[in-house]
């Protein structure tokens, strides 16, 4: 079927593919793709244009939590679909077929790159109730604060058809103590099956602050947990923590399976203490929301921004920030503490793997950073 061809190209943005780069079957499979994908690109882009002018604008959001940003209305819906504003935020069939037909020009770079993520282990994370933070892979950290615990994007193994490039840095049965999951978007990469699964088995319930309808999605990997959906600039309802949760804006989109495009939201978010405040990016390219975002905090302490997965730029600049570009949206939000992410752990893209903290060394010694970079391994703790 056509749609099967074009979400296949689709997922390969992302890399998920079971059969090696490469490989005769590998490319026997992207032509069959491509055959599909340019069929359907010869009638497809005027029928969705034509169908799409006259469907007006929804506007949706949690009316049970506040909303900080004033006279906004909610997130745009438009035919059952997410916007980032009022845009179509997927990556273009073109670009996709493009990605997946050119040679990687760092192909060979890429090979001989041996680099790994360090990774400490680190069992008495869970029970160290004094603020820190603990980068567990990825998008993953276990945060402390004010003797909450919270967890973000939750993935402890090899995700779809992409193996896990290390070991995570504690025993599974060791977890204890999560307070609250903070979950950005549906991606594999940022929310996964069987590290919900696990979560559910050393917890009698667990707590989640999402996006808006993410709570059937995780509440089919765990039957236990409470959501708590939120749209873009609103306020979680958190009792008695001295603790204030936002759900802010991520210029990003989603996709998990065939036919649910953008059909779940995606967003950032900011964590307030008396003492400092968090932001969080989740995935997101660069855009003006960052500016946005300091305009409602401007104190930021610590900024995790996502320094992987951003080669080729063509496709990936309106999903991942580079490492110049997280530099540059570190700078918009004003932060103190640059704290990079979304690399090393697995390999979704076509940069070489050690190349993202090659080049936030060279920022950093050539002054292009204005504020602290703080590179963590995995399982380190820092004491705040």
């Amino acid at each position: 079927m056509l749609s099967d061809g074009i979400a296949k190209l689709v997922l390969l943005r992302y890399g998920f593919n079971p059969l090696k780069k490469y490989s005769c079957a590998y490319k026997v499979q992207k032509l069959a793709g491509t055959y599909f994908l340019l069929a359907g690109l010869l009638v497809l882009p005027s029928l969705l244009s034509f169908s799409n002018k006259k469907i007006p604008f929804m506007y949706v959001r949690n009316e049970n939590l506040v909303t900080i940003k004033e006279g906004y209305a909610g997130n745009a819906i438009k035919k059952g679909v997410f916007m980032n504003y009022e845009d179509v935020p997927l990556p273009t069939f073109w670009s996709v077929l493009r990605w997946q037909m050119q040679t990687n020009p760092q192909k060979l770079e890429k090979k001989q790159d041996t680099w790994f993520p360090e990774v400490i282990k680190n069992n008495g994370m869970f029970a160290d109730k004094r603020d820190k933070i603990v980068w567990l892979g990825h998008a993953s950290f276990l945060i402390t604060l004010n003797g909450i615990t919270f967890l973000t994007d939750p993935v402890f193994n090899d995700i779809p058809f992409i193996k896990r490039r290390v070991g995570i840095p504690f025993d599974r049965d060791s977890i204890r103590g999560i307070d609250y999951i903070l979950l950005s978007h549906g991606h594999f990469d940022h929310c996964d099956k069987q590290s919900f699964q696990t979560l559910a088995k050393t917890h009698d319930r667990l707590k989640v602050f999402t996006g808006l309808n993410m709570q059937d999605l995780i509440r089919s990997f765990a039957p236990n947990a409470d959501v708590q959906e939120a749209g873009w600039y609103q306020q979680y309802s958190i009792a008695n923590s001295g603790i204030s949760i936002y759900y802010m804006p991520a210029f990003h989109w989603y996709k998990r399976g065939v036919n649910d495009n953008n059909t779940r939201l995606w967003g950032s978010f900011v964590i307030k203490t008396p003492k400092r405040t968090l932001f969080f990016m989740g995935d997101s390219g660069y855009n003006t929301h960052f500016k946005e975002i300091a305009s409602f905090f401007p104190d930021i302490d610590i900024c995790f921004m996502g320094v992987g997965a951003y080669k080729p730029s063509y496709i990936m600049k309106s999903s991942h920030t580079s490492p110049e570009d997280a530099v540059k949206a570190f700078h918009d939000l004003r932060g103190k503490t640059f704290v990079p992410m979304h690399y090393g752990t697995y390999d979704l893209a076509d940069e070489p793997a050690g190349e993202p903290l090659r080049i936030l060394d060279s920022l950093q010694r050539h002054d292009r950073i204005n504020g602290k970079l703080k590179m963590l391994k995995i399982g380190e703790t820092w004491h705040l």
